[in-house]
């Protein structure tokens, strides 16, 4: 899939649906689940191949991360693409 045919918008997690969504927009558009694929932007402004997965802190909080980044706890407004 060329980059041209990929939806670009922002991480949006939903409290209340429990979910993770591609927000175009603000309006949620392309839903997330666990074991999907997608690109977040770095702070350089490359993109990497990503997904959701949960681990925890040195408390023992449960805590959503982007793998293969350094990312993880609030996640909301992350660019992203799919």
């Amino acid at each position: 899939m060329a980059d041209t045919d990929k939806t670009e918008g922002k991480l949006l997690f939903d409290i209340a649906g429990g979910r993770f969504w591609i927000a175009v927009d603000g309006v949620p558009d392309i839903q997330l689940g666990f074991g999907d694929t997608f690109e977040v932007k770095d702070g350089e402004g490359n993109w990497i191949e990503t997904g959701i997965e949960i681990t925890s802190d040195a408390k023992g909080n449960l805590l959503f991360k982007l793998k293969n980044t350094n990312y993880a706890g609030i996640l909301d407004d992350l660019e992203v693409r799919k």
